[in-house]
């Protein structure tokens, strides 16, 4: 069933400084930075770049002091950004044409250790590498392997300490409507993301902004010269988290050129989102010769679908364990339970040490194995005060960690 869309949404228009005006919020060392997510999809030439650029620009400059943005770019349009936009706000801007997904997560990874504050992506190519690249290599299997990989780069982007901002081509969402007479029919219902496959990236990000151009005509003596003038950057805002824009409807005109500071009118129309968002919580070639075959085994699994499936044997060993060693509904048992988490993985909650990394989740089940194995031979330590086990836990924790400690079976 179609989704109804408001009519009349809110028109923040930055061309004459109106819309919302809000003070940048206090970023200090104990109220930190909290990165934004952003996803601006259109037509080619509808401004998704240049925005995206205006953006990350006014982030680093506001609130990271000029630190590096960053883009992987296998479309190579940001080279363009780079020296009119990031050069005048002297913004180190680093530029990587990789076109396969692959490359794509090594290069997030590599901008955040590089220190960068902005991480760009434009993303209709390299989804087009991967399912390519998995509909070849997973035989019938290849659905729930793209599914899997692709989920993997979602919660990347998420739980990147970078501003993160995904670009990519407009899609067409199509329902099956029956009439009276039972013939059916498609018809499009909305825009979407290219990006994604049916999973439609689009609803990932914090802020979704669906871009498109318009062109404003020259007046010239009372006269309207239509196919004369400046063209208008056009954003709808189809999801805001925050609920702070959305709805709403935003035009940046184009500019001839530009200035320090350039970047005021995308920040102004977008800073609303960004304020919500803190009050809660050179020479560049292109490389063809790469494909993401190297993330698929022989069997058609791929590196992130058999790293799930070793979490999902290693999580299930280490609650066995830990139930029975302390097992039961006893607030005791509870309060137990949470130390013993903390003491080994740094968190209290069994939901936190399921989303460790596979090497965190290991170490773990490993102490806890050889821990259990000692009291089964000494049944007094689990009689002993909670300091006392935390204690005797600890041999295991530094044998482990000191390379030391009996090599244990794994369910693998």
């Amino acid at each position: 069933m179609a989704t109804a869309v408001n009519a009349n949404p809110p028109i923040l228009d930055a061309r004459q400084g109106k819309g919302p005006q809000v003070v940048n919020p206090p970023i200090t060392q104990n109220n930190p930075i909290v990165p934004t997510k952003l996803a601006l999809f259109g037509e080619t030439g509808s401004g998704k770049t240049v925005t995206a650029c205006l953006y990350a620009a006014a982030v680093s400059k506001e609130f990271h002091g000029g630190a590096p943005v960053w883009g992987t770019d296998p479309e190579l349009g940001m080279q363009f950004p780079k020296r009119t936009i990031f050069a005048p706000e002297k913004i180190e801007f680093v530029q990587r044409t990789v076109p396969t997904f692959k490359a794509m997560l090594q290069d997030m990874r590599d901008a955040e250790r590089a220190g960068a504050c902005v991480w760009m992506v434009e993303l209709s190519k390299i989804w087009i590498e991967l399912l390519q690249t998995v509909r070849k290599n997973c035989g019938n299997n290849w659905g729930n392997q793209l599914n899997s990989m692709w989920g993997e780069y979602v919660a990347q982007f998420l739980n990147s300490k970078m501003h993160c901002i995904a670009l990519g081509r407009v899609g067409d969402v199509v329902e099956e409507i029956r009439d009276d007479k039972g013939e059916i029919t498609k018809e499009k219902i909305r825009d979407k993301m290219k990006a994604g496959g049916s999973n439609d990236f689009g609803y990932e990000p914090h802020l979704v902004l669906r871009m498109s151009l318009e062109k404003k005509p020259r007046r010239k003596a009372g006269a309207l010269l239509e196919g004369e003038g400046r063209m208008i950057h056009r954003a709808d805002v189809l999801k805001d988290r925050t609920w702070a824009l959305n709805g709403n409807v935003i035009r940046w005109s184009d500019k001839a050129g530009y200035k320090p500071g350039g970047y005021a009118a995308v920040w102004q129309s977008l800073r609303p989102h960004f304020a919500e968002v803190q009050a809660t919580m050179g020479f560049v070639t292109l490389d063809t010769t790469q494909d993401s075959s190297g993330l698929i085994s022989d069997d058609g699994n791929s590196e992130y679908y058999q790293i799930r499936q070793r979490k999902e044997i290693l999580s299930a060993e280490m609650h066995c364990t830990m139930d029975s060693l302390w097992g039961g509904t006893a607030q005791a048992a509870k309060q137990m339970r949470m130390k013993v988490f903390e003491h080994i993985f740094g968190f209290k909650s069994k939901e936190a040490a399921d989303a460790a990394p596979l090497e965190k989740i290991e170490r773990g089940v490993r102490i806890l194995q050889a821990f259990e194995k000692r009291c089964k031979s000494d049944e007094s330590i689990l009689g002993g005060t909670d300091l006392n086990i935390l204690a005797n836990l600890d041999i295991h924790i530094r044998e482990f960690d000191e390379g030391s400690a009996e090599e244990s079976e794994l369910p693998f």
